[in-house]
């Protein structure tokens, strides 16, 4: 996958655009209705022989324009987001960046500079999606504006129990414990890449204290004791983890882990939530970390 960085400062032109179809919005999660998207884009790409392309942006709009409720970690932070996009098959990706300037494009301007401009001619979003100054420009005049340009699809709203699937619907439930629900909506459990940095045998056989740090600034579910596995060379291990006082940078928890020794110790893991089994840090958790986990 070709990763393309943009900024305000940076010609267009200097992208070396090709012809494209591209999936565009922000993807935090990359949640089922991201997906949606994403694979529909894929498959046009397919049938009009251009390339897949993905548009995202960074940092999260709420970061740069006033609102009541800024984003400040993510679901999938920049790297994770990028992983996942090359395991979707995504062949070019750009990644512009929302800062003011970009902010103030207005709808015409981003159409002419960042989708005519980059050769695009096939356009896939959401429903929901805006564009430009305030989120003037939508997907009904996108198609209004591309006609003899591009084409525009509009992905529906994807629904679990009569509710858009959204990355905020995900934030409530991991603000509220509620890990076990996130794969109706995620595809998947919700996941966080981390460095482990210390491992030592625990009171039963093959059960191992752990303490990792969290890579980069991912959302994480409310304290509490967690039923995870931790993903280490394509192999899964069941365990707990203790989450606790959030606000810390890096974030570094603790948790014990059933048959995964010191070959793991400084390397990274991908760590799944899989059920909440106490809504808050006591003292019980350390009489769980004794205990083989089954």
């Amino acid at each position: 996958m070709e990763v393309v960085y943009i900024n305000n400062s940076k010609v267009l032109a200097e992208c070396k655009p090709e012809p494209c179809v591209m999936a565009v919005g922000f993807f935090d999660g990359v949640h089922l209705g991201h997906k949606k998207i994403i694979e529909k884009a894929k498959e046009i790409a397919q049938v009009k022989k251009l390339t897949f392309a993905v548009m995202t942006f960074f940092p999260h709009p709420s970061q740069v324009i006033e609102t009541d409720r800024k984003v400040i970690s993510y679901l999938s932070p920049l790297p994770s987001k990028m992983e996942i996009f090359s395991q979707l098959g995504v062949e070019k990706l750009y990644i512009v960046k929302f800062d003011k300037n970009f902010s103030e494009l207005s709808d015409q301007d981003f159409v002419n500079q960042y989708l005519k401009g980059l050769m695009c001619k096939h356009v896939v979003a959401g429903f929901d999606f805006t564009y430009g100054f305030k989120g003037k420009g939508n997907m009904e005049k996108l198609k209004n504006v591309g006609t003899g340009f591009f084409d525009v699809t509009t992905i529906p709203k994807i629904q679990y129990k009569q509710e858009k699937i959204s990355s905020s619907i995900i934030r409530k439930l991991l603000e509220s414990g509620l890990v076990s629900e996130i794969p109706h909506y995620l595809g998947d459990y919700y996941r966080v890449s981390c460095l482990v940095k210390s491992m030592e045998r625990g009171d039963a056989d093959n059960n191992f204290i752990f303490k990792a740090q969290i890579d980069h600034d991912y959302f994480l579910p409310k304290p509490g004791i967690y039923k995870i596995q931790i993903e280490f060379n394509e192999t899964f291990y069941n365990g707990l983890c203790h989450i606790t006082n959030k606000t810390l940078k890096p974030y570094l928890f603790e948790g014990v882990i059933d048959g995964l020794d010191r070959i793991a110790e400084k390397n990274n893991v991908q760590l799944r939530f899989i059920e909440q089994l106490l809504d808050r840090p006591v003292a019980a958790a350390y009489d769980l970390f004794s205990r083989t986990v089954i």
